[in-house]
């Protein structure tokens, strides 16, 4: 199973080479996280407090996610048009710990320079530096998404 390593999965994506315990375990972890990445905002939304920027952050999130879906899925199809399903999923697990590890970061670094700037900024609510971070990072993960797809499809 390839988790850091994206060039190798989809090498195996390309040449179908991947085991079909490795195939396995990409279904059940993509699955389970998307599943917690779909189920858990909703919750974060009753328990946080809410503004209209948390309603514009979920529509922008759907919105961006939904044309990232459908341009990966609509370059499959110019491909071998086979498993996209299977291929997304696959990729969804490295792209998605990688992302993981990217907001992270960009968070650490935004809330650093909030503090700086604004401290007020830095409360519970969402701000507009939030609403800037998701809107690049959605739209970071469904370029990449994008590339991979398009490079098992060559």
């Amino acid at each position: 199973m390839y988790i850091w390593n994206l060039k190798g999965l989809v090498q195996a994506l390309k040449e179908g080479s991947l085991s079909n315990k490795s195939k396995r375990l990409y279904k059940v972890i993509g699955i389970f996280l998307l599943a917690l990445e779909l189920l858990t905002y909703p919750v974060l939304l009753v328990t946080q407090p809410f503004n209209i920027l948390d309603i514009i952050v979920m529509i922008i999130y759907l919105v961006i996610n939904l044309v990232g879906i459908y341009m990966a899925y609509t370059i499959n199809q110019r491909g071998d048009g086979k498993g996209f399903l299977f291929r997304y999923i696959s990729l969804y697990v490295p792209l998605t710990l990688r992302f993981f590890v990217f907001v992270l970061v960009v968070s650490i670094v935004e809330y650093t320079i909030i503090l700086f700037i604004d401290p007020s900024l830095s409360l519970d609510e969402t701000n507009w530096f939030d609403l800037i971070i998701s809107i690049g990072t959605d739209i970071y993960f469904n370029i990449l998404m994008v590339k991979y797809i398009k490079i098992i499809n060559r």
